[in-house]
């Protein structure tokens, strides 16, 4: 089923970017893990990406508290979650020099769960527009056959929202935000 819902055939466009990422997340089973070990074929098995059950039309929750905690102070953390995780897990050789089953860093982070310093709002527009299916060996249109960082991927890497931070530091304890803007107050 897989196969006709993600390579819909020869002249159709790719317009199956929104259904893996809303309906069903991403489950680790074929096609759904990273493109290191598919030697070419996006729906082989790969190396496995993000460890969670997920059920066929579950909603935006998708938290797995199994997946180990990316420390703020290592030097991979990243406010962008899963992309920066794919990204990692496709191009650092700790975790692109092999298949099997390891913690990349960032996979706690959004859309398994939210971590208050991830930019969803980035996050998400990369994922729907195809950079999670093409960390899954679904490449994008202007893929030549030799490599898989082409122009598209790399337009879509780099998109920024222009929000970097926030405007008011997190708080050290609960509710750890800071107190919103009235609409009342100028700066």
């Amino acid at each position: 089923v897989f196969g006709t819902l993600l390579l819909p055939g020869p002249g159709k466009p790719r317009s199956v970017d929104l259904w893996p990422i809303f309906h069903t997340g991403v489950p680790n089973f074929p096609p759904y893990q990273l493109a290191t070990g598919k030697n070419g074929n996006p729906l082989a098995a790969g190396k496995p990406f993000i460890n969670n059950f997920l059920p066929n039309g579950g909603d935006m929750l998708r938290l797995n508290m199994a997946t180990p905690v990316t420390p703020r102070n290592d030097p991979n953390f990243s406010p962008m979650g899963i992309i920066s995780a794919a990204v990692l897990g496709l191009t650092n050789p700790t975790y692109a020099g092999n298949a099997n089953l390891q913690f990349i860093p960032n996979m706690d982070g959004f859309p398994n769960g939210r971590r208050l310093e991830d930019d969803v709002t980035r996050i998400e527009l990369q994922a729907v527009s195809g950079v999670a299916l093409a960390a899954i060996g679904l490449w994008y249109d202007d893929f030549g056959g030799t490599n898989p960082v082409t122009q598209d991927l790399l337009d879509v890497l780099t998109y920024q929202t222009g929000v970097e931070k926030n405007d008011k530091a997190f708080q050290p304890s609960f509710p750890y935000l800071a107190a919103p803007w009235s609409g009342k107050e100028t700066e």
